[in-house]
């Protein structure tokens, strides 16, 4: 251990990190996909400092083996989600015991230092099938809490979907960004590990993101009122695009506006080059979000499943 070379993120570390982890995701059979402007917005939107709270292995000849970053929750929010991984020809080195031991470390100092009195708890995010990482996680008191399913369709044409009556469906415009804030809020917030975000930190990780793609993203309008979003964005898979946040007023559920939305978006990224489509879902989601998605194409691809411990 003595021969790595250990220090914090530094602006230009972004691709070295969005590699890193989508190298170790893709051996444990867990979400990748990440691009460098995903982990550049991490660090500039939800880490309070990155000279303390993130952390940086390299080998000795300098090559990016084991990263760690530790967000602090929004105001009010009460669960620190850890970011990093070790590269697959790294494991068993004792990285990942390292590495998500000073995680766990600065979490329970951030904790300390803004709501020492409220219970918050770490989160991490795994393929089903990484028993490496499991047993790491399982060795540090983490628990498994939920399970999620990421999704891909082809562009292709999607199966037809009648129109509904009174409702209008238009491609993202910034004049909006409020009202989708606001319905986003609204269709999450008794969903489960939903964090409430104001608008400037919501905005911040998603419309204003350079991976974001307004043209590809979808409204639906009901009497001028907003009832219904979808939002996609870039991945680092050429011929890939992230559907990242699918929202339906809940007064607005069951008229199929989810699936109207989603087909005109896959429509709209065949045309513009894509090939397939990918998103994540709780497999326990209420509002039957899985079937809508199955309905327009969507196939589970895998199975990740989230981990919990107190801090």
């Amino acid at each position: 251990m003595a021969d790595y070379i250990s220090r914090a993120y530094r602006d230009g570390d972004a691709v070295a990190v969005a590699e890193l982890i989508n190298a170790a995701a893709a051996a444990g059979g867990g979400p990748g996909g990440h691009a460098a402007s995903d982990v550049d917005d991490v660090v500039r939107h939800e880490i309070a400092d990155p000279d303390v709270d993130t952390l940086l292995v390299h080998s000795p000849d300098g090559r990016l083996v084991a990263a760690g970053l530790v967000p602090s929750p929004p105001p009010g929010g009460t669960r620190v989600e850890l970011y990093g991984g070790v590269h697959p020809d790294r494991r068993g080195a004792g990285l990942g015991q390292r590495v998500l031991a000073w995680q766990l470390d600065r979490a329970a100092a951030r904790h300390a230092d803004v709501a020492p009195a409220e219970p918050w708890s770490a989160q991490v995010v795994t393929g089903v099938g990484d028993a490496p990482a499991i047993r790491l996680y399982e060795r540090f008191g983490f628990t498994p809490v939920r399970y999620f399913l990421e999704m891909t369709a082809p562009t292709a044409p999607p199966p037809p979907i009648a129109p509904i009556d009174g409702l209008t469906i238009q491609r993202y415009h910034g004049s909006h960004e409020h009202d989708v804030h606001a319905l986003h809020t609204t269709a999450f917030r008794d969903l489960w590990g939903f964090q409430e975000r104001d608008f400037a930190g919501w905005a911040a990780l998603t419309v204003a993101s350079a991976t974001f793609r307004p043209d590809l993203s979808r409204l639906a309008l009901a009497g001028g009122a907003l009832v219904g979003y979808v939002l996609v964005y870039e991945t680092d898979t050429p011929g890939r695009l992230y559907v990242g946040q699918v929202g339906t007023a809940p007064a607005s559920r069951g008229r199929g506006i989810a699936s109207g939305l989603l087909a005109e978006v896959l429509d709209a990224a065949g045309k513009a080059g894509y090939s397939r489509a990918a998103l994540d879902t709780d497999a326990d989601n209420p509002t039957g979000a899985a079937g809508v998605y199955t309905r327009v194409g969507f196939a589970v691809d895998q199975h990740v499943v989230v981990y919990q411990r107190p801090l």
